[in-house]
């Protein structure tokens, strides 16, 4: 990333997620980013699935730009970009040909096959977040560069990702409220993915799972390639939720009792105090706690390993699991998930210092 965009200029990366909104203002120095001001904010306006509170989405970004843009700063000294969450995410590859008149393919060449498949790719009621090409053909032949050969005709395989068109303007909308015009939307999905994983791991085979609070986003890498997405509406929330109604505590004291004691691996049967309702402290078992949490991280591990093995392209390729988001930092995480994936896990971290 920090290789294709320029030095000159000033940048601020939005990351909007159904719990909490977070703004970056940066600028590259020595191509490493140099952290300019930021800020998160509850996300407000986030109802079911994709149902969006335009306004209240509005406040949340507006509070954020004010608490984090530089001293001396303004709006538009900076180039924008944010992500998309959609629960409706689909992906689709796409081919298009071009007749190359049996001379050497020039650059000339492939840009207008990119254009043209970009074009081409468009699809009602959708919004194209990347377009991600797989290969090349010359005269039916499969190559990665086609630079310099000769040809009748040139061919290009993209793999398309598409969110709601709807969604893609209500966020938009939010932005342009605050005079603030947004150069590029990124999949969040994707987004984690080019942060958590390594480049062995994507050209030998990997899935990258990024659980948040109300959705899953996973994505697949083979030959350093995207092959699958998937956004699964599930996530640490309904943890969150599943301990407040087991145990009658407000959702704020469930969050507490959830990372501060929560655990995948059985515990001795020690008594821990939680926070309840009628404000008095409430003394339970901690055994009873791991008892409300595993089941559903086995059944949100469960669904995902459906949706991915259910793509059988997918199922063959992924020789690892990847796990990041704010739910992977719980206890005893990676011994369940092998269980289930049959797969060597590891949690995400940020192994490209070069990148965020």
């Amino acid at each position: 990333m920090l290789k294709i965009i320029q030095s000159k200029e000033k940048y601020c990366v939005f990351d909007i997620g159904t719990d909490k909104l977070v703004c970056l203002f940066f600028k590259i120095k020595d191509n490493k980013p140099y952290i300019l001001g930021m800020n998160h904010q509850k996300s407000d306006g986030f109802l079911n699935n994709n149902d969006i509170d335009q306004k209240r989405l509005s406040i949340s970004i507006e509070r954020a730009i004010k608490k984090g843009l530089p001293k001396n700063s303004k709006i538009s000294d900076y180039k924008y970009f944010s992500n998309l969450t959609d629960v409706n995410l689909i992906s689709k590859k796409k081919f298009i040909e071009i007749n190359a008149g049996k001379i050497a393919i020039t650059k000339k060449d492939i840009r207008k096959i990119f254009k043209k498949s970009i074009i081409e790719s468009k699809v009602r009621g959708r919004y194209l977040v990347h377009s991600y090409p797989l290969n090349f053909r010359i005269n039916n032949k499969i190559i990665d560069d086609p630079l310099g050969h000769e040809c009748d005709r040139l061919g290009i395989l993209s793999f398309n990702v598409y969110c709601s068109y709807n969604l893609f303007e209500i966020v938009n909308k939010c932005f342009k409220s605050q005079k603030i015009n947004i150069k590029s939307f990124f999949d969040s999905g994707i987004a984690s993915s080019l942060a958590n994983l390594t480049n062995s791991e994507k050209t030998r085979g990997v899935a990258c799972i990024d659980i948040g609070a109300k959705t899953s986003k996973i994505t697949v890498f083979l030959n350093d390639k995207i092959v699958y997405t998937k956004v699964v509406p599930i996530g640490g929330e309904h943890v969150t939720s599943d301990i407040a109604n087991g145990l009658e505590i407000s959702r704020e004291s469930a969050e507490h009792s959830k990372v501060i004691y929560g655990t995948l691996n059985l515990p001795f049967n020690e008594k821990i105090e939680i926070n309840s309702e009628n404000s008095k402290n409430k003394t339970i078992s901690k055994n009873l706690l791991y008892g409300i949490i595993k089941p559903r991280y086995e059944e949100i591990f469960e669904i995902i390993r459906d949706h991915i093995f259910d793509d059988i392209y997918a199922r063959v390729s992924i020789k690892s699991i990847v796990i990041t988001g704010g739910a992977s930092k719980i206890f005893g995480l990676t011994n369940i998930s092998e269980s289930i994936f049959n797969r060597k896990v590891r949690i995400g971290c940020n192994s490209n210092k070069e990148s965020f």
